[in-house]
């Protein structure tokens, strides 16, 4: 009986380490098992777990519904071109991000500092105060509706992704697409922080960024 209630305790006891130390077991799987990736070069490489390389391109992004017959059929050719003369493997990406509006905003902010400082002058006329008057409104208008857009409204960004068995590999595949689309699609190829923020999204989808 005794034996038994120590064995009891001895359980019970060490239930709280178990717990605590549970993430710690030797049998956890490594961690490019879960995130096959390793790290990421100062170039903006993805290094996998198989230590191949991965270099994401970002597209510039084309409103599609509004073109006309002949500007989609442009696109259209332009892609299929890309595909069929850059035989390597690529895949293309999707994500949703927030409307960029930075440059905008220091614009417009520019505009609104430039109309006050004109406005405190003291040699304006009557009309000249009442046209700068207007003119900072609308900047002040303009500013409002550009914060809201990034607030409010998200775009959708693609990105080619190459791949290569080493660094020269990565960055010969890089240097063809970017000879082959570059100027139809804009490609650029992102840098290292965009790449991190990129895997982290595909590994993470339900979580803003």
């Amino acid at each position: 009986m005794k034996i038994t209630e120590k064995n009891e305790a001895k359980r019970q006891g060490s239930t709280f380490l178990d717990v605590l130390f549970s993430t710690f077991q030797k049998n956890d799987l490594p961690l490019t098992d879960i995130v096959p990736y390793k790290k990421i070069t100062k170039e903006g490489y993805l290094i996998d777990s198989q230590n191949e390389y991965q270099a994401y391109l970002k597209v510039k992004t084309s409103d599609l519904v509004s073109m006309n017959n002949t500007d989609l059929n442009k696109v259209i050719s332009q892609l299929t071109n890309l595909v069929r003369i850059y035989s390597e493997p690529m895949k293309v990406i999707s994500m949703t991000y927030a409307t960029e509006t930075s440059a905008q905003q220091r614009y417009w902010k520019g505009k609104i500092n430039q109309y006050r400082r004109t406005l405190l002058s003291e040699t304006l006329s009557e009309s000249e105060y009442n046209r700068y008057s207007l003119m900072q409104k609308l900047a002040v208008d303009n500013l409002r509706r550009i914060m809201w857009v990034e607030d409010n409204l998200s775009e959708l960004t693609f990105f080619i992704v190459v791949y290569g068995k080493n660094a020269k590999d990565i960055s010969v595949k890089v240097r063809d697409i970017v000879r082959l689309g570059g100027k139809s699609f804009e490609l650029k190829q992102v840098n290292k922080q965009k790449v991190e923020d990129i895997v982290f999204r595909l590994n993470n989808m339900n979580t803003e960024r």
